[in-house]
């Protein structure tokens, strides 16, 4: 095993970390002067946020229950059972929907559009990097299960899983505390929305 990827893993988690930090930035600046089009469509901006809020219980309950398979062992360990058996990256499949979730929230097709562009450009790279330190670390395995299980979109007919496993409660709560900053999105942009119904706020652009 390579020993050098743990801790190459861990630098790029912090990147990754402070990318969406920054990227969290500008997007709620805009936030602040922008509302949807679809205010005065009360049904349409009422699915949205119902949408959005489903997707974002999921995201968070989805990344919950893959750390309980991965936790603790992804650098020492080609976990290859549960939900990933199906797709190779289920956390951050479960994340896109998080992603997709805040989009819907926001009430606009246009905030949704750019989320889902961003994440996909980017964790395009994220993948690519982390799969060349699990080719290196894991070797003809990792090269196996790349050829068995698809990348992106989870192939159920694959499912396979054990009677138990070994779960380490403390990386379950890690994933939920770090999950559970989708969920700032719900207080945050209802927030928005009462600060530019009562003027606070100012509406430069209404977006669709």
């Amino acid at each position: 095993m390579n020993t050098a990827a743990p801790a190459s893993r861990s630098m790029l988690l912090k990147a990754r970390t402070r990318h969406t930090r920054y990227a969290a930035v500008p997007f709620v600046l805009a936030l602040l002067v922008t509302d949807s089009s679809w205010r005065s469509w009360p049904l349409i901006n009422e699915v949205y946020q119902w949408a959005g809020y489903f997707a974002l219980v999921l995201c968070v309950m989805g990344r919950a229950w893959c750390s309980a398979y991965i936790g603790g062992r992804k650098n020492y360990e080609l976990t290859a059972i549960g939900p990933y058996s199906v797709v190779r990256n289920p956390l951050y499949v479960f994340s896109f929907i998080g992603v997709v979730g805040i989009g819907l929230c926001t009430g606009t097709v246009t905030y949704l559009a750019i989320l889902t562009l961003l994440f996909a450009g980017y964790y395009a790279v994220v993948v690519w990097r982390e799969e060349k330190f699990l080719a290196a670390t894991f070797g003809d395995d990792f090269a196996n299960y790349t050829a068995r299980v698809p990348r992106w979109i989870p192939d159920f007919s694959l499912w396979s899983d054990t009677e138990e496993i070994v779960v380490k409660p403390r990386f379950i709560f890690f994933t939920f505390r770090d999950s559970a900053l989708f969920f700032l999105a719900f207080p945050l942009l209802d927030l928005i929305a009462y600060f530019h119904g009562i003027g606070i706020l100012p509406v430069l652009w209404r977006l669709p």
